[in-house]
Order: structure tokens, then sequence, then C-alpha cells
């Protein structure tokens, strides 16, 4: 049985968790979230003590992903409160942002209806980091509530009313952020966001993000959004921003005009590495791991883990390393395809795990350019095995879908 009031407008499909428990504090007349989160916890304590633990008294910790341990036991809590509202069953649940159970390389991610988002790109992702969630003052003005696309830092404009989203109160000049002040439609000052004043945006940076948050695959002349998942479109986000040190910016528009110049931008530049590889040499290729020439380019790579095909930055890199070994024969002097990846680089070329590349290994299939102690593990950072072999083993199982590589026991 309902003990108190749920909002007269149902959750919205894109509203936040916080947006709607905010709309809840309003509508049982409680002073701020801590009022209503006391008799919540009160409530869950008759009900279900450890879903009473689990349920946040402070606001920027209610979303599920920010629980340390015990997020189950969050879900839970979540559970009871939309008994406790009278709700149908999984309307909480399905606004929260989870913790995802794959990583975007060594990111973290967070999930919601069947996409993964870096927690990177997450504004206010942590309890001690204070970030303007900016607002469209438009939709405030037309129902009161949060969008989730707001919470992520790529979304800089309204693509309904094509203009800026507002990041600063215009009254006090304090960063615009809901859950710190607790009001959806009011500054800290007392300012009321609806009045505040926006630019428009031009066309083209709106299709580029209508296109970016598109949950459809769609076929387009454009690298980035052609017949990919939104989840593809973050891993090649991350991967831009992670290459080019640019882990601050955020102008869509930048990295929309870096990928429609794909594959050739990223080919001339590893050109340009592999035609100054003989200069930068201190030792023989075959005993000169592949990052000192050419950096983290395969670990750096969107995961193929978990993917229904492979995702189009890890494909031009093969492609290109492929071309490289081919360009590149055997010779009595090492070359270029001689260079050394690590137990890592060899799983991601493979599309395959750690422990694969280590039976490939035990089976005499992948061979080391040093010889090891019995029985001692190989340092999975260490470059030895050559790129050449990796190469040419992946390519004899066909280099168009990921594969695993069993051991014949």
């Amino acid at each position: 049985m309902a003990f108190l009031f749920s909002p007269k407008a149902r959750a919205f499909s894109d509203e936040s968790l916080e947006s709607y428990l905010l709309r809840v504090v309003s509508e049982n007349f409680f002073d701020s979230y801590e009022g209503l989160s006391l008799a919540i916890r009160e409530e869950l304590h008759e009900l279900d003590f450890e879903a009473h633990g689990a349920f946040p008294i402070d606001l920027k910790r209610l979303n599920v992903y920010h629980a340390k341990h015990n997020s189950h036991f969050r879900m839970r809590a979540l559970g009871l409160l939309e008994t406790l509202l009278d709700l149908p069953r999984y309307e909480l649940q399905k606004l929260a942002l989870l913790k995802s159970d794959i990583k975007f390389n060594s990111s973290a991610a967070l999930y919601k209806n069947g996409v993964d988002i870096p927690q990177k790109f997450i504004r206010y992702h942590t309890e001690a980091a204070v970030d303007s969630i900016p607002v469209c003052p438009q939709c405030l003005a037309e129902e009161a509530y949060i969008k989730q696309s707001w919470h992520i830092k790529w979304v800089d404009a309204c693509t309904k009313h094509q203009c800026t989203l507002a990041h600063n109160c215009p009254e006090c000049c304090a960063p615009i952020n809901y859950i710190e002040n607790e009001s959806i439609t009011h500054c800290s000052c007392g300012f009321e966001l609806t009045w505040a004043s926006t630019s428009p945006v031009n066309a083209l940076s709106i299709e580029h993000l209508n296109k970016l948050l598109d949950k459809s695959e769609r076929n387009d002349s454009h690298s980035l959004f052609n017949n990919t998942t939104l989840t593809e479109r973050f891993a090649a986000l991350l991967w831009y921003q992670g290459r080019y040190s640019q882990t601050d910016n955020f102008c869509l528009d930048d990295a929309v005009d870096y990928f429609s110049m794909w594959p050739a931008v990223f080919y001339k530049e590893l050109d340009e590495l592999s035609k100054n590889a003989e200069m930068k040499l201190i030792d023989l290729f075959n005993k000169t791991e592949f990052k000192f020439i050419f950096g983290d380019a395969i670990l750096a790579c969107p995961s193929t883990q978990m993917q229904r095909e492979l995702h189009f930055i890890y494909r031009a890199l093969l492609d290109y390393l492929v071309t490289l070994v081919e360009g590149n024969p055997k010779a009595k002097k090492p070359n270029t395809a001689d260079l050394l990846v690590s137990v890592l680089e060899a799983a991601t070329l493979l599309g395959t795990s750690v422990e694969q590349v280590y039976r490939l290994y035990q089976d005499g299939i992948l061979q080391t350019a040093f010889r090891h102690k019995m029985n001692q593990r190989i340092n999975p950072y260490k470059g030895v095995f050559f790129l050449r072999h990796a190469i040419e083993y992946k390519t004899s199982f066909g280099n168009d879908k990921a594969r695993m590589y069993l051991s014949a026991w």
C-alpha cells in the first residue's frame, strides 16, 4: 500500500532518477530530499532491513552506480519504493544508471536501456566533483523535469529547440546543478531557470547530436554514424579523446570532423610512425616492442568483446597491420612486421581473452622471442610475441569477426 503521493506526471522515459525523486519531494511537501529519504528509510526498516541500509540520505548518492558494494540492495530498495509510491513495477529502476559489466578498455562504464556509457562522460559522476548539469529553459517551461541526456558531457544543445543549454545562472553565475540545489526549476539564489536566455545552435551541430544520440543503426556516409550502435559511438569518442589527449574537450563537431576523414587520417599517422621507425630504433626490430614505435595503438582500440561485429576503429587498425605484415615479408634482416607485441596486445588483436593467449603460447601456436623458465608466467605488459605471428594467425581464421581460440583438450 502506498504511503507517499506519486507525482501527477508519470516518470518520463528520458528523465533522470534524481529528477523524479525531486518531483516526489515536491508532491509530498517535504522541505528537502533528506526529509523524504528519512521517511522512506523508516518505512523500509520495517519491510526490508538490508534495503533500508542501502537507501541513501544524500541525493547525489541516490543513483544505483554510486553504490560502492551492494548495488543489488539499492535496486531492491528502489523496488520497495515503487510499492510505497504505488507505481508500476520497474518504474524507478528503469530510470537508474547501473554499473555496466563491460569496460571501455580500462574505463568503467554505466548502463541504461541497452546502452553502455563511459563513466567519464557523465556529469557529476563522483561525490567530490561538482559539475554543472545544464538545462534547456524552454524544455523546463514545457515540462519541469531533467533529461538524462543533459548529464552527458557531449550534450551541450537541445535538439528540440535547437538552442544551447544553460550552464550557469544568469543572476548569480553559479553552475546550474539541480542535484546540488535540490531544485529542478530554480537556482540556489532563487532565479527561475525557465527565464534563462540561450543562443541558437547551427543546424549541422544539431544534426550531429541527433545522430550521436539516435539508438537506431543507420546507413550513413560518415564512419562514426554508419551502422554503429550508441555504445560503439561512445567507444569511438573515448578513443578519440584518449589518442589526442583531449580528455576535457567535448566538442562533438571536432570529433565528427576528424572521423569524416576516416580511415585515411588514421593511416596517415601510422604511416608516419612506420616510416620513421628505423630512425627511432635502439635495437633490432625483432627485439623492439610494438608500443615503442606505435604507442598504445593496439591497447587503446575499442574492445571487440561482447560486440556483434568488429568496431570500425579496430577493423581499420587490423586492416593496416595486415597490410604492414604483407608488405614486409620475413627476411634475414628483421623489419617492422617483426616488432614484439605483449600478451594484452595479442589478446586485443585476436579478439580474445588473455587466458586464451596463454593457451596458444602453451600449445606452441604463438612463439615468444625469448626463452622463458619452465612454469614462469609471461608478463602481460612486456612485448614477447612477434606481430607477424599474431597477424598471420588472426588472418588464418579470417579477420571479419571476433573469434575465440580454444586449446584442444
